[in-house]
């Protein structure tokens, strides 16, 4: 997908979750995204910079602004068979 050649462009596994959601009748958009080991050990400088890369590399491949949250390595529950990539929150 689309995500994850931006993920793997920037240094990341391709282990992420997206999450959509509506606040005051507007849609949502978060991406969560698994650090390396390596990367986790970063300041809160690099990890800000981090993030914001992955929203602007979103940004320029998707044509829209996600706000990007970096997470622990391992901490995106992983699945028995097909991997669950989107959670719906909203409610329509």
């Amino acid at each position: 997908s689309q995500i994850e050649t931006v993920l793997i462009n920037n240094g990341y596994a391709a282990n992420y979750l997206i999450i959509v959601d509506r606040v005051n009748m507007t849609d949502t958009l978060e991406v969560q995204v698994e650090m390396t080991p390596e990367m986790f050990t970063d300041s809160i400088g690099d990890i800000d910079a981090r993030q914001k890369a992955l929203v602007d590399g979103l940004k320029s491949m998707l044509g829209l602004k996600a706000k990007v949250t970096l997470v622990a390595p391992k901490s995106i529950i992983r699945s028995e068979g097909k991997a669950v990539r989107v959670i719906d929150k909203r409610k329509i």
